[in-house]
């Protein structure tokens, strides 16, 4: 687990825990004090805006963590695993088998029941099952049974040990699409009748949906974890940061994601901001690497089937981009430029030759593309596409494409939304296209990443297939030995990512989001990417 922000965090925790403090004791009988007043988010995305397990990729994360909860989540000072819905759990048999002993007296909303092991076995299978959406299907088709104790207890047991399933199964980490939902709900109705009036059980509860527009929650009062400070959150879609900025300095939102390249513009106007570090990795995706598929394009530049050449132009494409100055001017200097992939400055695993980034030479780049036979360039689509808490990506795009015409490229910028590329990168049906992207911290080690987007076997590909990448995910999944899991990233994957150059390395960036004056302390879990915690988020006094 990563040891990074052990500062950041430690003084996040102090602040939480004296807020905590401070709220009981401003409470009658030692009760909670009654939520009051509505907070307001503006946000670049929705995602899909699907809400059932098998239906939502993972970026609805942001709009469904205020009422969905995971069985762990992850302790906000250590980062290490930490009890949600599950108040202990066991790990036997050298990960194979995994037992969650559920908390009992969690209630569903409205009058839907107790969770019980019922629900969480509904929940992993619904989210398994053929053609489910869910990012986590591949690695939830691993389970070989699961067995129900008693109503407060199940036993999940696999085929080969899954050494990092509670990572899977966690609050604390961006995309958290382990949701448990109810049996009694989504079991009994059609999905759109389920989706309409979504049932979870945490802190807040689901009040409206409007398409494309807002979500609105109430807060649950006496609520297990925590009742929230504020009785309503209203979710806005705001897709244009200027929007956003202007909304917050107008007092009609109280919270925004910005991005870094907007922070000294907030500062200039007194806009208080919170910084997230080291939250995402960014980088240039080049699509069609993935051989093995239908949708695999022989004639695309950098996934040629002569793998010399294609490693030629994508390397060239690499050398033709200034990420110093792409990290300064659009994200605002919020962030450190790597060469190593999906690796953060502070994990044991990034030595100090792979942190090492491709250096920005664009003569050396038009050289590479001459002889990989492409003196002239080629044409390329750039995809413009904002992600849920990433909303600066399409300004990073749009940077690296200016770069990539400056050695010769011809590129087609093409704004399309998140929702709608969701189902290009599912069906991996879009080979010759390149776009921004920031991986969050959905794991806290980088080949669970790939397992996730990377992988011959994945549920979607958002990085490049390879038999080879397929061979160290394969040993890192089996492999309970934290000490030799470091080894294998920091010596062999890492290094053969590096040679390989799976894309356009940009490097570890922070997120920031703005917020106004009704805002008191928020606690954010360190390495968290996207907006959480709500239900701690205090009023300021």
């Amino acid at each position: 687990m990563r040891r990074r922000l052990s500062i950041v965090t430690a003084l996040v925790t102090a602040l939480f825990w004296a807020a905590a403090v401070a709220r009981v004791d401003a409470a009658p009988e030692g009760r909670a004090a009654a939520p009051v007043g509505t907070l307001t988010v503006a946000v670049a995305t929705f995602g899909n805006e699907r809400w059932l397990p098998h239906l939502y990729v993972g970026a609805e994360d942001v709009v469904l963590k205020p009422m969905y909860e995971n069985l762990l989540t992850r302790d906000p000072k250590t980062g290490e695993l930490s009890p949600m819905l599950a108040e202990r759990w066991k790990v036997a048999d050298g990960g194979r088998t995994w037992t969650f002993y559920l908390r009992k007296g969690v209630q569903f909303h409205g009058g839907r029941g107790e969770l019980t092991a019922e629900d969480v076995k509904f929940t992993f299978a619904t989210l398994a099952r053929e053609g489910s959406a869910n990012s986590l299907a591949p690695e939830f088709r691993l389970i070989k049974s699961m067995e129900i104790e008693d109503p407060y207890t199940i036993t999940v047991r696999f085929e080969k040990p899954f050494v990092v399933f509670g990572n899977k199964v966690n609050q604390g980490l961006f995309a958290s699409v382990a949701f448990i939902q109810s049996k009694r709900h989504v079991g009994s109705a059609k999905d759109d009748g389920a989706e309409r009036q979504p049932v979870a059980t945490g802190p807040w509860k689901f009040v409206e949906h409007v398409r494309g527009d807002r979500i609105v929650y109430e807060a649950v009062e006496n609520h297990w974890r925590a009742t929230p400070h504020f009785k309503r959150m209203v979710f806005l879609k705001v897709p244009e940061p200027s929007t956003r900025m202007a909304m917050l300095r107008a007092g009609s939102v109280d919270v925004i994601e910005i991005g870094g390249e907007y922070a000294d513009e907030l500062k200039k106007v007194g806009v208080r901001t919170i910084v997230m570090p080291n939250v995402s990795w960014v980088y240039i995706i080049l699509g069609g690497q993935w051989p093995t598929k239908p949708t695999y394009d022989p004639k695309v530049p950098w996934a040629l089937p002569d793998a010399e050449r294609a490693r030629k132009v994508r390397l060239a494409l690499n050398l033709a981009v200034d990420k110093h100055a792409i990290m300064q001017r659009v994200l605002g200097g919020l962030g450190t430029v790597m060469g190593s992939w999906l690796m953060y400055p502070t994990d044991p695993w990034a030595s100090d030759a792979l942190k090492k980034p491709y250096p920005y030479d664009p003569a050396k780049a038009k050289t590479l593309l001459a002889e990989a036979g492409y003196p002239n360039g080629f044409e390329v689509t750039m995809n413009l596409t904002p992600w849920p808490g990433r909303g600066f990506l399409p300004d990073v795009g749009e940077a690296v494409a200016t770069y990539w015409e400056k050695v010769g490229l011809k590129v087609k910028r093409r704004p399309v939304d998140r929702a709608v590329f969701s189902a290009d990168f599912r069906a991996r049906a879009y080979s010759g296209v390149s776009l921004a992207y920031a991986s969050p911290l959905v794991a806290p080690e980088p080949w669970e990443v790939m397992y996730r987007a990377g992988y011959t076997k994945a549920a979607l590909n958002l990085f490049i297939e390879h038999p080879k990448l397929d061979e160290y995910i394969d040993r890192l999944a089996i492999q309970p030995s934290y000490a030799e899991r470091v080894r294998i990233m920091r010596d062999e994957l890492g290094p053969w990512l590096a040679e390989h150059v799976p894309g356009v390395a940009i490097g570890a960036a922070h997120a920031i989001a703005g917020v106004g004056p009704k805002v008191g302390e928020w606690p954010l879990i360190p390495g968290h990417m996207g907006f959480h915690n709500w239900e701690y988020v205090a009023r300021s006094r």
